[in-house]
């Protein structure tokens, strides 16, 4: 009895699985091969995998899958073919648009966070980073081997769209922007083959990612990045002025900014009730003050002010205004919010400077302005980058957030997407910062890419000419 027990036992598992092989839809038979996971709506953790950073836009994906190598990610990509499904990636889910959703539903979504390599050479300055680490693990442990990358300062976005997009940050006035350091990478294509993308091979390829391979192209799964050595101390300065001084400061900002030393980098926050610059010098404070004296000798007296003489790393956790504990193990905070960009090559006029002033007083939801000091090595033009954006004093990123329910959101939303044509018309220049993608800007083809763009196109088709990858702004085929 109990051997005919065990033998009805088997006999029950084969019928279950022939039944699963039965019922099994296309996609879960065509996805069967994969080596991580993947996850369907009907799993239990599946809203909590899609709310990534910005939760005013959301979408649904058919499934999410969480690729383990390169092979998983060519797999994903036959199968969105065979099958006629769109496919996208995802790093980090930090797009403003939730563009590593595919920014609509139903998309196949390959989730990179599990091709996470981070080998480094330190001989030859050089470091293979998988495009699903972290700003934040990035910092940590390059900078544990005496290393830095320039990069941004929020340590849960993902390498992959920060660096095609550009990526500026820590460091960027020295040593540019990420995409500047990118030496080589891998990339799956249309077809599921596996490219080796640099100066030399597909170059065309390489020129395209650098600056607007934010999933227009293929799935980028890994980078060698350049490497720059991490002085024995940097020097994290904050300083604090009264709000009524901020003709003042901008007056300073916009006369000496550029000629400042190329080691320090600096950003100032205006909101409606405040007026602050957070800064980082590469290298002790005793130099940091002296070079930020060319600039503090002009600008309004502050209210408060710190030079902190501190390790490379911990600037990292100074900056990031998140638990330290979250820097090198980085997670989202989600949130409700819309982003506006914008570049100056001129530097802001009074006019400008009070009309943004009192848009920040008046406007429905709370809303801060930061100014991102450019110049330096991230203003040489590079003939082997199609990022555009390297003529400006400064950029700025205008953020609403923080509203109570949908109607406020659509109503502060309206309010910045209003705001924000009147004064790029009036005071800033054309041009949009692409990492801060914005699905209501006019005219993003240019304001993104400017006259690289129709190359952009002609390269698009030539490597994806059926369009597999793409999504509300991405780089379309000809014609």
């Amino acid at each position: 009895m109990k051997k005919l027990n065990i033998i009805l036992f088997f006999l029950w598992c084969i019928l279950l699985i022939n039944l699963v092989k039965v019922n099994a839809s296309p996609l879960t038979s065509c996805l069967s091969s994969i080596k991580g996971q993947t996850v369907y709506p009907n799993n239990k953790t599946f809203p909590s995998l899609i709310l990534d950073e910005n939760l005013y836009v959301n979408y649904t994906p058919s499934v999410l899958i969480y690729a383990a190598n390169n092979q998983d990610v060519q797999t994903s990509i036959n199968c969105a073919t065979k099958l006629k499904m769109d496919i996208t990636a995802r790093s980090g889910g930090h797009s403003y648009e939730k563009y590593g959703l595919g920014g609509r539903n139903n998309v196949m979504v390959v989730d990179l966070t599990n091709i996470n390599e981070i080998t480094i050479d330190s001989k030859a300055k050089t470091a293979k980073i998988g495009a699903g680490n972290r700003l934040g693990v990035i910092y940590d442990k390059l900078s544990q081997a005496g290393f830095l990358i320039p990069a941004g300062t929020c340590p849960s976005v993902g390498i992959g769209g920060h660096a095609l997009g550009g990526g500026y940050g820590f460091a960027g006035r020295k040593y540019g922007f990420a995409a500047d350091n990118i030496i080589s990478m891998e990339m799956v294509d249309a077809n599921g083959k596996l490219l080796q993308v640099d100066k030399q091979t597909n170059a065309d390829l390489f020129f395209a990612l650098r600056g607007a391979g934010g999933g227009s192209f293929g799935i980028v799964t890994s980078f060698v990045f350049k490497l720059h050595e991490v002085p024995p101390q940097v020097t994290s300065m904050q300083f604090q002025f009264r709000r009524s001084q901020v003709q003042q400061l901008f007056t300073a900002y916009n006369e000496v900014g550029q000629t400042l030393d190329n080691n320090i980098v600096l950003s100032v926050s205006l909101d409606k009730d405040s007026l602050s610059i957070d800064g980082l010098y590469l290298g002790p404070a005793k130099n940091a003050k002296d070079a930020m004296k060319p600039f503090l000798s002009r600008a309004p007296k502050p209210t408060s002010s710190n030079f902190k003489q501190e390790t490379f790393f911990d600037s990292v956790i100074t900056f990031s205004y998140v638990p330290s504990n979250d820097v090198a193990k980085p997670k989202h905070h989600p949130y409700f919010f819309k982003a506006k960009s914008f570049f100056v090559n001129k530097g802001l006029t009074s006019e400008a400077i009070d009309t943004l002033s009192n848009f920040l007083s008046t406007v429905s939801c709370s809303t801060y302005a930061l100014f991102d000091l450019l110049g330096g090595t991230a203003n040489i033009v590079d003939d082997t980058s199609s990022f555009m954006h390297r003529d400006s004093i400064y950029g700025i990123q205008l953020v609403g957030s923080d509203w109570k329910n949908k109607a406020q959101g659509d109503k502060c939303v309206k309010e910045l997407n209003d705001f924000g044509k009147n004064f790029q018309s009036k005071f800033t220049s054309y041009f949009s910062y692409q990492n801060y993608i914005d699905r209501d800007l006019d005219d993003w083809q240019t304001r993104y890419y400017g006259q690289n763009f129709n190359k952009l196109v002609d390269i698009k088709t030539k490597y994806d000419p059926n369009n597999l990858f793409k999504f509300p702004q991405s780089i379309p085929v000809k014609g």
